[in-house]
């Protein structure tokens, strides 16, 4: 061992070393520091620097709550809702606004009712991103929320819904951000979904039928969404027995009242009628809609139109098949329109071969009958016949005849009508009133229109929107606007990756992203006087996401001296 004397200015240092020899040559190896040298001859021993214990805070769920919270920061949404719902208030304490946005962040990734809330809220980094205390996010806080919203007006016992106002806002903010490209104007779905409802006590909840014609008490959800970003536009909440086309009047009167540029409407083939498609014209706005087979025009003109196979008519490929379209000219509604017929040769095939089968099972049913019921009455052949046959009436000629004759039951088939039948099979018919779009354009707006089905899918799926378990109608009307406003941060964090990185599977990429935040904690730990801020379980997979689109600071790691 050896000790070595460094001087620095009036003092001397010193430092323990070690010699080891490496071959022919011996080298020294610094050991360790020792201290000035006139403390170590007075006895003194040098103060020791020793890293105070280290304290671990209890870790919060931390990176998909900070990236939505970001999301809606960028939205403005506690802006919007405290300036259009706390106009008329005088708030002690935090907005509702931000009860509103934690809410709707936990329906986005872990869907909880607000009796649940909170407990699950502390466990988050909410309370520091809010600047609310833990011990203030309870039910009452929630529901309370929910009033500020939409509430029951005791003076005149009617309902006051700040609902519509606050979305009109968020979209016409939202466009200001993300404005359409020059010269479109809005492409525009719109639909309506049923939700269940628990109870029977609500004005709303009504009985009425699901899409698999299932009889359930239910609210109805509409929804009007821009086909660009899939950004929501607005949301109308109905009577659970409430169909789409009764509310087409509510929706066109909304959308006249707004700031909106009228664009082109989209919906299904339910809600289409002389009186609506007025309706629409009238306001200055295009609409695209399948037109039903009831109507003995629509029907001649399936039967006459001849779409040829080849590539000049191939319009759209889709889950179903290959749509071939041709695009005429046709009077309808008292106005020579512009109809679009297209055919899915696929589903021509499947419907033809299905219709065969069945006409075949029917035939053999009936010869089996005709010896079973060789002295049965006329009236029970009749009326065996006659379930046997059931809406395939129009395909098969059925006679009974007397007891004395061999075969009872006399069949054929209507050649010609079966014929006629399969001309129009895979065939449909689409109105567009905007003369300039060409058969293909009309084909691939009315067909791309199922991003509507995706919003409510994830309302459903991710959301658990359903069912309602509130019991006031103003109660109702407030958690629909919620589980909006979660998808709205869905929209807002799918536009943001399709930005970046294109439109291809940016939903998946959306949910792989939230999936793999969810796991990331955030604690502090206490170093001494410096307290870091560390985040657990990042990977670089979301790191590089984040960076990709716009939040390389999301997560970052920071120090802080304790004072």
């Amino acid at each position: 061992m050896a000790i070595k004397r460094h001087k620095r200015g009036d003092r001397v240092y010193l430092s323990e070393y070690k010699q080891i020899r490496k071959g022919k040559k011996v080298k020294s190896v610094f050991l360790r520091y020792l201290g000035p040298e006139d403390q170590i001859i007075e006895g003194k021993k040098p103060k020791k620097r020793v890293l105070d214990r280290i304290q671990m805070s209890r870790s919060h769920r931390a990176g998909d709550i900070r990236l939505l919270w970001r999301i809606a920061e960028n939205l403005d949404l506690i802006g919007i809702i405290d300036r259009i719902c706390c106009q008329e208030f005088v708030i002690q304490g935090p907005s509702p606004s931000k009860f509103l946005t934690a809410w709707a962040i936990n329906r986005v990734i872990d869907p909880e009712s607000c009796t649940q809330l909170e407990r699950w809220v502390p466990t988050t980094d909410l309370p520091l991103l809010t600047g609310i205390d833990p011990e203030l996010f309870t039910k009452d806080a929630f529901l309370s929320s929910l009033d500020f919203v939409c509430y029951l007006d005791n003076t005149n016992h009617r309902i006051v819904d700040y609902s519509t106002t606050i979305e009109d806002t968020l979209y016409q903010f939202w466009r200001s951000k993300h404005p359409l490209p020059p010269g479109d104007k809005e492409n525009v779905a719109y639909d309506l979904t049923s939700v269940l409802f628990f109870g029977v006590h609500c004005p709303i909840a009504e009985l009425g039928q699901n899409s698999k014609k299932v009889k359930r008490h239910q609210v109805n959800l509409a929804l009007l969404v821009s086909k660009y970003d899939k950004y929501p536009i607005n949301h109308f909440v109905y009577n659970g027995s409430r169909h789409t086309s009764s509310t087409v009047k509510n929706l066109m009167s909304w959308l006249m009242e707004t700031s909106i540029e009228p664009g082109t409407l989209i919906w299904d083939r339910g809600n289409v009628s002389k009186e609506y498609v007025n309706i629409v014209e009238s306001a200055e706005w295009n609409l695209i809609c399948g037109i039903p087979k009831t109507s003995n025009t629509v029907i001649d003109l399936l039967d006459k139109t001849d779409i040829p196979l080849i590539p000049n008519t191939f319009a759209h490929k889709s889950k179903m098949g290959h749509i071939y379209a041709v695009k005429t000219k046709e009077q309808i509604f008292n106005k020579e329109r512009s109809l679009t017929v297209y055919i899915n040769e696929d589903m021509k095939t499947n419907k033809t071969n299905i219709n065969n089968e069945t006409l075949a099972m029917i035939g053999e049913e009936l010869d089996v009958l005709s010896k079973k019921g060789k002295n049965w009455s006329e009236a029970k052949l009749h009326k065996a016949t006659g379930s046997i046959v059931g809406q395939f009436k129009d395909f098969i000629h059925v006679r009974v005849k007397r007891k004395n004759d061999s075969n009872r039951i006399e069949w054929k088939y209507k050649t010609r009508e079966i014929g006629k039948a399969k001309r129009s099979f895979g065939k449909c018919i689409l109105l567009s009133t905007d003369d300039s779009l060409s058969a293909k354009e009309v084909i691939k707006s009315y067909f791309e229109k199922d991003y509507i089905e995706k919003v409510f899918r994830i309302l459903k799926t991710n959301e658990n929107i359903e069912p309602v378990r509130h019991r006031l109608e103003h109660r109702v009307r407030a958690y629909m606007f919620v589980c909006v406003l979660a998808y709205r941060l869905l929209a807002g964090l799918r536009s943001q990756i399709s930005n970046a990185l294109g439109e291809e599977r940016a939903w998946e990429k959306t949910f792989e992203l939230l999936r793999d935040l969810s796991r990331v904690e955030r604690v502090e730990v206490g170093f001494g006087k410096e307290v870091k801020t560390w985040y657990l379980n990042t990977t670089k997979k979301s790191n590089d996401m984040l960076k990709k689109i716009g939040f390389e600071n999301l997560l970052k790691e920071e120090t802080i001296l304790k004072v």
